[in-house]
């Protein structure tokens, strides 16, 4: 009988230290994500004007419109200087955080988007950080390897286009008859400003008489290899400029 006990005890004891069978307990000491509470999509919600307290956003969720399965999720919460702390969780299939970005955003009824701005296949993150009449500065994520992102920049406008030329074009409407469109150039993972074209046009909105087109030079003029002759025909002519007025 004590023989018995002692192998029981022995077996016991072996049992105890041995690992436990594949799919139970921590694989590879990865705890499995947490479940995250639902949110609304960000589509089918809407900013509420709270007047002199600037536009109040609900949390809500987007997915990316690829067969990544990822989505992002924007969280709100006021910060000290009456902003807005906007906090933006990348999430993967199976609600593991990728990756945390966070922004201070000012008066904005915008929320985020999710763009291929760029058009190299890899949808971006634009999260807005104000917007005055019409136009909308937005910090710019580019999405890069391993499905990470990078903060390239803050351009300002109604729309980002990528030009057929290779630059990234921001068009603003500075009045009725009057936009700037901004250029840029992706060098790495900073989006460089190139130059502005400002167009006027003369007349009445109904009855346009002619169309004026100036450039100013954002510090990346000399790198085009081009005068500012040159440079004004070829990006007036660019038609992100030329059709604003078409």
């Amino acid at each position: 009988m004590k023989l018995r006990l002692a192998v029981c005890a022995i077996a016991l004891t072996i049992s105890a230290c041995s690992p436990a069978p594949a799919g139970e307990g921590d694989t590879a000491g990865t705890a499995p994500a947490a479940k995250r509470l639902p949110l609304p999509d960000c589509g089918t919600v809407e900013a509420q004007d709270a007047g002199a307290d600037g536009w109040k956003h609900p949390d809500c969720r987007l997915m990316f419109p690829d067969q990544s399965g990822m989505a992002i999720e924007a969280r709100y919460a006021p910060a000290e200087d009456d902003s807005t702390q906007v906090t933006v969780q990348v999430v993967a299939t199976g609600d593991a955080t990728l990756q945390t970005i966070d922004e201070r955003m000012g008066n904005t009824f915008n929320g985020p988007l999710l763009e291929d701005f760029d058009k190299d296949g890899k949808v971006d993150i634009q999260v807005p950080l104000e917007t005055g009449n019409v136009n909308t500065t937005w910090a710019v994520w580019r999405q890069v390897a391993d499905g990470k992102f990078v903060r390239v920049g803050e351009p300002s406008g109604v729309s980002l286009v990528k030009t057929d030329s290779g630059y990234i074009a921001a068009q603003a409407r500075s009045s009725a008859n009057a936009w700037a469109i901004s250029f840029y150039k992706l060098e790495g993972d900073v989006l460089a400003p190139v130059l502005t074209a400002e167009v006027t046009a003369q007349g009445e909105p109904d009855k346009i008489t002619g169309v004026e087109c100036v450039i100013t030079d954002d510090g990346g003029l000399a790198a085009t290899g081009l005068t500012p002759e040159a440079a004004e025909a070829q990006f007036c002519a660019e038609p992100t400029v030329a059709d604003i007025f078409k």
